[in-house]
C-alpha cells in the first residue's frame, strides 16, 4: 500500500487492508493503467485475475473492479476499484498489459455498457447479437425483448419478496427511451470470414453441439491443409444469467444456484459463495465443520477428475482402450459417499453460512476408508494403463504444449496451469479452512502438454485421498454450525474469496448493501479463463489434434455460461 502511495502519490483515493492477504483500493481513473503496469511490474501481480462490474446507481456511478494477484511470488490479492459516472461510462483497457484481460472486459461492456478504451475487440461474448446494447447487468434494466412477439419483459417485485418479469408492449418503452440506441459491430460470421485471405483456405465447425465438452459452443476453425492457422470461439449459448439472478434472491436462497453453474463442482461452488458471505458477516465455522466441508470439497474434486479424464478419453480412442466404464463405477463409490452425507448425487446445497447442513453419518469414516484405499490402488492402474500404452503416448505426448510463461500469460489455472510447471494451488496459494494443518503437495508436470495434464489430474485424486484420510483421523467433536439469524442481512460491504475447485482458481465477489439480497454477485471461474486460452493453443496445431486439446483441459461450458 505505501509502495502505491509513494509512487503515485494523490493517486490513491481509497484503501483498506482486510489482512494479509486482501487489499482493496480505489485509484484514480485517470492512473489505473500507470498503477497496474508498477503492480505487475515491481511487486510481481503477473496474474490478472478477472474483473467485475458494479451498478452504484443511487450515486449515479459504475464501478470496475480488477483482481490482480502473483503466480507464487505472494499471497496478496489487490482489488483495485476506479469509480466512473454512469452517463457514458469509459476506463480504460488493461489488455496491453494483460492478454487475458479481453473477456472480462468484453463481459462488463456487454453486460453494463462501460466503454473500455483501447480494447482491441469489444464485440459480444455471451449475449446474442440482437441483445447486444440492452446492458441487462445495470439496475435499471428492464428485461430482454422477446424477439419472436417484439414485447419486452418487465421486470416486478411481489409482496413476498420473489421477483416476476411480464411481457409489457414493446413499443412503448421504446417510445419511452428505455431501449438505447444499440451499437454497430461486425458479427462472429463476418468477424471470422474476413481473416480468409484465399482459397486454399476454410472455415471448418466443431459444435455448437459436440463431444468434446458436455455442453454447447462454437469452435470454428480456420484451416489451411491439416493445420488450424486460427481458431474462434463462440459461447453464450445456455447463459444462465444466475449472477443476475443472485442479486434477487436472499442469500441462502442463491446458494442453490451455485449449484447449478457446474454440477461437477457444485460443492467447491458452494464453498466459494458462502465463504465470501461468512466474510461478510465476519464469522468462522466451527473446526469440525471446516473438516466436513475439506472432506467433500476432495470428495468432489476426485469424482470430478474420473468423469472429466474417463470421458476424454473415450473421445480420443474409442472404447477400445478406454477405461471411461471403470471410472464410471469406480467414480459411483466417490458420489455414494457424498450422498451419504449430503442427501444428493449432484447438486448438494450442502454448505452453509457458519458451517455445513448436516454432519457426518455415523459409521461414514468405516465406510470411507475402504473405498479410498481400492481408490487409490485402481488410479495407480489406470496411470501404468496409460503409461504402457503407445496409441495414448502418441496421440497425447507433446501435443498442445503450453509452456509455463504461455500459461500464465493466458491466465488458465488449476491442471493445466500446474501441468505446465507452475504449482499454483488456492490450497497454498490462498489457504482456507484447515488446510494449512494438512500435508499434501500440489501436483506438477514440466512438459506443459496434453498427456501432462491427465496425469496431474489422475495424481492429484491420490493427492484428495490422502487429503481425506487425514481428515478422518484429524476431525474433532464438536459443534458443526455458528449460530445465525434466520434472515441474513450482512454490513455493508464487499468481499472476495476463492478455493482451489477440480478445474483451478474459483472466486466470488460479493456486494452486501445491508439488506437480505446480495447488491452484486460476480464469479470468476476457472472454466472461463481456460476457454479464453483455447483458440491461441490451437493456432498451429493438426486439425487431427484439436480434440486431443481441447478435450484435455477439461472444460464445462455451463460454467462459462453461468
Amino acid at each position: 500500500m505505501s509502495a502505491i502511495q509513494s509512487a503515485f502519490p494523490g493517486s490513491v483515493l481509497e484503501s483498506r487492508v482486510e489482512s494479509d492477504r486482501r487489499l482493496w483500493i480505489t485509484v484514480d481513473p485517470k492512473k489505473l493503467v500507470e498503477i497496474t503496469q508498477f503492480l505487475r511490474d515491481k511487486k510481481d501481480f503477473d496474474h490478472y485475475s478477472g474483473a467485475a462490474g458494479v451498478d452504484r446507481i443511487n450515486d449515479n456511478l459504475f464501478e470496475v473492479v480488477e483482481i490482480l494477484t502473483s503466480h507464487g511470488a505472494h499471497q496478496v490479492v489487490v482489488l483495485m476499484k476506479v469509480k466512473i459516472p454512469r452517463d457514458k461510462p469509459s476506463v480504460r483497457s488493461l489488455t496491453g498489459l494483460y492478454w487475458n484481460a479481453n473477456w472480462y472486459e468484453r463481459e462488463i461492456w456487454e453486460m453494463y455498457g462501460i466503454n473500455f478504451e483501447g480494447h482491441p475487440e469489444l464485440y459480444p461474448l455471451l449475449l446474442p447479437d440482437e441483445l447486444v446494447g440492452y446492458w441487462p447487468w445495470r439496475k435499471d434494466f428492464k428485461g430482454y425483448p422477446d424477439t419472436t412477439t417484439g414485447e419486452r419483459a418487465i421486470e416486478q417485485v411481489g409482496p413476498d419478496g420473489y421477483t416476476e418479469f411480464k411481457i409489457m408492449p414493446h413499443p412503448e418503452l421504446i417510445k419511452a427511451g428505455v431501449v438505447p440506441e444499440r451499437p454497430k459491430y461486425p458479427t462472429f460470421r463476418e468477424r471470422e470470414e474476413a481473416e480468409i485471405k484465399s482459397d486454399s483456405e476454410m472455415i471448418m465447425h466443431m459444435g455448437p453441439q459436440h463431444a468434446i465438452v458436455p455442453g454447447p459452443f462454437l469452435l470454428d476453425l480456420l484451416i489451411e491443409g491439416e493445420r488450424v492457422k486460427k481458431a474462434f470461439l463462440d459461447v453464450g449459448y445456455i447463459h444462465k444469467g444466475i449472477e443476475k439472478i443472485m442479486e434477487n434472491r436472499t442469500y441462502l436462497q442463491g446458494l442453490v444456484y451455485t449449484d447449478r453453474m457446474c454440477y461437477l463442482a457444485s460443492i467447491t461452488n458452494n464453498e466459494a459463495y458462502c465463504g465470501a458471505v461468512e466474510k461478510l458477516l465476519g464469522i468462522t465455522p466451527p473446526e469440525r465443520a471446516q473438516y466436513i466441508r475439506v472432506i467433500l470439497a476432495e470428495l468432489s474434486r476426485i469424482q470430478s477428475h474420473l468423469l472429466g479424464t474417463g470421458e476424454f478419453l473415450t473421445l480420443l480412442g474409442a472404447a477400445t482402450y478406454s477405461p471411461f466404464q471403470y471410472m464410471i463405477i469406480d467414480r459411483e463409490d466417490i458420489v455414494y459417499l457424498m450422498e451419504s452425507v449430503t442427501g444428493a448425487r449432484i447438486t448438494h446445497t450442502f454448505v452453509r453460512f457458519g458451517g455445513v447442513r448436516n454432519d457426518l453419518p455415523d459409521g461414514f469414516a468405516d465406510k470411507a476408508r475402504p473405498i479410498l484405499k481400492r481408490m487409490r490402488e485402481r488410479t495407480e492402474e489406470y496411470m501404468d494403463l496409460l503409461h504402457s500404452d503407445p496409441i495414448y503416448t502418441r496421440r497425447m505426448r507433446g501435443i498442445g504444449v503450453l509452456s509455463p510463461g504461455d500459461a500464465r500469460r493466458l491466465g488458465v489455472s488449476g491442471p493445466p496451469l500446474r501441468a505446465s510447471d507452475t504449482p499454483y494451488d488456492m490450497r497454498r496459494e490462498d489457504p482456507i479452512l484447515v488446510y494449512p494443518d494438512l500435508d499434501f503437495k500440489v501436483v506438477t508436470r514440466k512438459a506443459g502438454d496434453a498427456e501432462a495434464r491427465v496425469e496431474v489430474r489422475l495424481e492429484e485424486i491420490l493427492e484428495s485421498i490422502h487429503i481425506i484420510e487425514q481428515c478422518l483421523d484429524q476431525i474433532p467433536e464438536g459443534p458443526i454450525q455458528e449460530k445465525l439469524p434466520k434472515k441474513i442481512k450482512p454490513e455493508p460491504g464487499e468481499a472476495y474469496y476463492r478455493v482451489e475447485d477440480p478445474r483451478g482458481e474459483m472466486g466470488f465477489y460479493v456486494v452486501s448493501d445491508g439488506s437480505e439480497k446480495p447488491y452484486r454477485v460476480k464469479v470468476r471461474g476457472p472454466v472461463y479463463a481456460y476457454m479464453q486460452a483455447l483458440p491461441p493453443l490451437l493456432e498451429g496445431a493438426y486439425v487431427a489434434d484439436v480434440v486431443a486439446i481441447a478435450g484435455s483441459m477439461d472444460a464445462c461450458t455451463s460454467e462459462v455460461d453461468r
